[in-house]
């Protein structure tokens, strides 16, 4: 008897269940546990809040944000000027007077007087001292008048200042060379030029004796 289509696929299926294995289970992937386990949730919060916290450091440092701040010096206000010592007035010691020159003029002769500091600081002299004609020991042959009018001249160490002495109608002895003029400073003190030679007795000529002697000087002049 034919067989009818069904049975024949009956057949089929029944030859390939017979042929076909049951599928085998999944093999389970095992797991190798250290002895270190993962790290917490914690521990990675805080390891970025670390990285975090250097990259905003590093950020702030290269602006210059965060960079110490150094407080400029106070700044300084100008300098006082420093009080200028007192200029005191020069003493003999202090002054070198020396005659560059004489001259002779209408009965009278005329002195040129250079006077320089000598001293380590400046100094002051009378504008118009007291002139003196002196000789070679010291004496004087005329002396002049003190003067009234007020006025000094200072002088700075090594500065010199010249003057003019006129002397006129000289009726003494003959004078012990070397002739030269002085000049009074205070008191007794006075500075004596050094003379134009060591046997210079210049002296104004006599044009009377009832006529007085005189000695006077210009102011003295830088």
């Amino acid at each position: 008897m034919a067989r009818s289509r069904a049975d024949r696929i009956l057949e089929q299926w029944s030859a390939v269940a017979e042929t076909a294995r049951p599928p085998m289970a999944p093999r389970r992937r095992s797991v190798v546990r250290g002895s270190l386990q993962g790290p917490t949730f914690a521990t990675v919060a805080l390891l970025v809040v670390a990285v975090a916290g250097g990259v905003w450091l590093a950020n702030q440092r290269s602006s210059g944000i965060g960079d110490p701040v150094v407080s400029p010096p106070p700044a300084s206000g100008p300098a006082e000027p420093s009080a200028s010592p007192a200029v005191v007035s020069c003493l003999p010691s202090d002054l070198a007077a020396r005659i560059t020159l004489w001259e002779g003029a209408a009965g009278h002769r005329i002195a040129h007087v250079a006077l320089t500091n000598q001293g380590s600081g400046a100094c002051t002299i009378p504008t118009v001292g007291r002139p003196q004609l002196v000789d070679g020991h010291g004496d004087v042959l005329i002396d002049g008048k003190t003067a009234h009018a007020g006025g000094s001249l200072t002088l700075a160490p090594g500065e010199t200042a010249q003057t003019l002495v006129q002397a006129g109608n000289y009726c003494g002895p003959d004078p012990a060379p070397p002739v030269s003029v002085a000049f009074v400073l205070t008191g007794s003190d006075r500075v004596v030029a050094s003379p134009l030679s060591p046997g210079d007795a210049t002296v104004p000529p006599c044009l009377g004796t009832g006529q007085p002697a005189d000695v006077e000087m210009q102011p003295w002049t830088r």
